[in-house]
């Protein structure tokens, strides 16, 4: 396939090793690490190009808006991680005395953590965790847990865990029908599935752009629909985060400090910077610009959902074979596979050693290819997991 070689000329390591990792870290581009360095000798050399990134942080977020077809670009915020783009996210969340946040055991942890310290805080009640089964969890079990003093529901869009890609659309129809906000965390769906945030009522977004995205550690963006934007009132911000921000100016083609920042007064941005806080890490951002422009000439992510779903369903029919059981629900899962294995350290420090790049996780081995990767790479790991379990 002409787009498969050609996307592979741009990813480096596939010369040298099978990389099968993603939900990890994706491998970083060419085009990424050529932005980076771009801009480093740009800025070595001129001094900091500081409208240019303005420019560029823009443009990123244009760009992914249009993956995860957001309503406008002004809906997105540039954050410096998942992690952060939540906690900026909550922190302007008002949540009612009593109430409860459900959130999902297959979540990364992340989330759950942060909801742990608002109810430490008395700022929430109670977190009900949804409970998994055979790695998914019921509809019915969400039914069971949201109810009227449910503030918000948090769901990861894939979970990390076991690779079960979420039933956001129902799950956020029984949160709204109880006057509930769903935010899902989408870090392992953004680049290699197709996510339209509109049709599934999703009501904010959170992801980074180091996995499947194939940029760099450091960039992370946050989608707010326009309901939930407008009920948030920000407990903290900065320069960015104010209506008269940086951005503002420069697309009213204002000179940028003609004008004091006026300090007197605290009104936040309108829109979804009001969490963007203080200066982004804007290294990181041309970096991930670069690669989110290259995923986008590949009709990404449609493309790139039909073609890695082969070569998942290829690994399991073959693990199956071997006597493994694959713990991945099968009927709803996404560019992940996981499969339980007695020493899945030992198995993958051989595959390691062979050149092949797979996760160890508590009894399992986690699986993550992405569209770059080839069917010949993934008989390759099939012919080492036989010839492991062979010799041990």
């Amino acid at each position: 396939m002409k787009w498969l070689e050609e996307l592979r000329s741009h990813i480096e390591i596939v010369g040298k090793k099978t990389y099968l990792d993603n939900a990890g870290a994706g491998p970083l581009t060419k085009d990424a690490a050529d932005a980076v360095r771009d801009f480093l000798d740009l800025w070595q050399s001129e001094g900091e190009p500081w409208e240019l990134a303005l420019d560029h942080i823009v443009e990123a977020k244009k760009y992914f808006a249009r993956l995860i077809n957001a309503q406008s670009w002004q809906n997105i915020a540039a954050v410096s991680g998942a992690t952060h783009g939540l906690n900026s996210l909550l922190s302007a969340m008002e949540f009612k005395p009593g109430s409860n946040v459900v959130v999902s055991s297959l979540n990364f942890p992340t989330g759950i953590f942060s909801f742990h310290a608002l109810k430490s805080r008395g700022l929430i009640r109670e977190v009900r965790v949804a409970k998994s089964i055979n790695g998914y969890v019921p509809l019915s079990e969400y039914e069971r847990l949201i109810d009227d003093n449910t503030a918000l529901v948090f769901v990861d869009y894939v979970s990390w865990i076991t690779g079960y890609r979420e039933r956001i659309r129902e799950i956020a129809e029984i949160a709204h029908s109880r006057g509930a906000f769903l935010i899902t965390d989408a870090f392992h769906a953004v680049g290699v599935l197709p996510i339209d945030v509109k049709r599934d009522g999703v009501d904010a977004l959170i992801t980074g752009t180091y996995k499947w995205l194939l940029g760099p550690h450091g960039a992370g963006f946050v989608y707010v629909g326009d309901e939930l934007m407008s009920k948030l009132k920000p407990a903290f911000s900065g320069w960015m985060g104010i209506e008269d921000n940086q951005v503002s100016r420069r697309l009213r083609n204002e000179k940028l400090f003609e004008r004091p920042i006026d300090t007197s007064t605290f009104k936040h941005a309108k829109d979804a910077s009001m969490l963007e806080w203080g200066t982004w890490p804007i290294i990181a951002f041309e970096g991930a610009l670069a690669s989110m422009k290259l995923l986008t000439t590949y009709e990404v992510p449609w493309r790139f959902e039909d073609y890695t779903k082969g070569l998942v369903e290829k690994l399991a029919d073959s693990i199956g074979e071997l006597g493994l059981k694959v713990t991945t629900p099968l009927d709803s899962h996404a560019a992940i596979i996981t499969f339980e294995y007695r020493d899945p350290y030992g198995l993958a420090e051989f595959l390691g050693r062979n050149k092949v790049v797979v996760s160890p996780r508590p009894g399992t081995i986690r699986v993550s290819p992405h569209a770059y990767n080839t069917i010949e790479e993934i008989e390759k790991l099939l012919y080492l997991v036989r010839r492991y379990i062979k010799s041990s």
